[in-house]
């Protein structure tokens, strides 16, 4: 978009949640070409050969920008959460939770970059990104203790705690070090995590049952 040019007035009938979708998707284009650092309106607007006041009528600010990527990213979770679990119950429920949130892809690796930012510096206007962000992770948390109960109803808090931090350290480091944390290499060591905390409390459990 040439500097100085103007947008034409926009159709009474336009979808706003289909322009918001739009730029939430430039976002992450632009974070996933340039970094992070690079997610500004402007950049955004160039993205989508519109001018920055097109962009700032739906989103006005840096910090609204993120937010509304992240609100993408937790329709894509909530999505593809839904569809790894199906009908799963109990420990297999938690099991594949647990393996889904300790897998990656490049998009998810910009928007774990994103919430990173947003955790890192609160005070920049990111207000209501990191509630959505706390919304999120509050939830799963929720998820985790509800199918810990499965494998040990006395111990449940602690197994949820520790698989939660070890998916929460997993996103921190497959954005800081993701050649040296790889899938495969995170994934044995879960497995290994889940016999022991998850698999074999549940067999003791069921063996008393009998």
């Amino acid at each position: 978009m040439r500097p100085g040019r103007r947008e034409p007035p926009l159709p009474a009938e336009v979808d706003t949640a289909e322009r918001l979708a739009e730029i939430a998707h430039a976002t992450v284009a632009v974070a996933q070409e340039r970094g992070t650092h690079a997610v500004t309106l402007r950049a955004v607007a160039e993205r989508l050969g519109r001018s920055t006041a097109f962009i700032t009528h739906f989103v006005p600010s840096r910090a609204e920008l993120m937010a509304n990527a992240l609100e993408l990213a937790r329709s894509r979770w909530d999505d593809e959460r839904r569809d790894e679990l199906g009908d799963l119950l109990g420990v297999e429920r938690l099991a594949a939770l647990t393996r889904w949130m300790c897998t990656s892809s490049p998009e998810e690796s910009v928007f774990r970059s994103l919430w990173i930012e947003v955790i890192a510096d609160v005070r920049a206007g990111h207000d209501r990104a990191y509630h959505l962000l706390r919304t999120v992770t509050d939830a799963t948390y929720a998820s985790f203790l509800d199918g810990a109960r499965a494998a040990d109803r006395e111990e449940a808090a602690r197994i949820a705690d520790i698989l939660y931090l070890y998916c929460r350290g997993y996103e921190v480091k497959s954005v800081e070090d993701p050649e040296g944390w790889p899938d495969e290499r995170v994934q044995r060591s879960l497995e290994l995590l889940l016999r022991v905390l998850v698999f074999d409390r549940a067999d003791a459990a069921a063996s008393v049952a009998d």
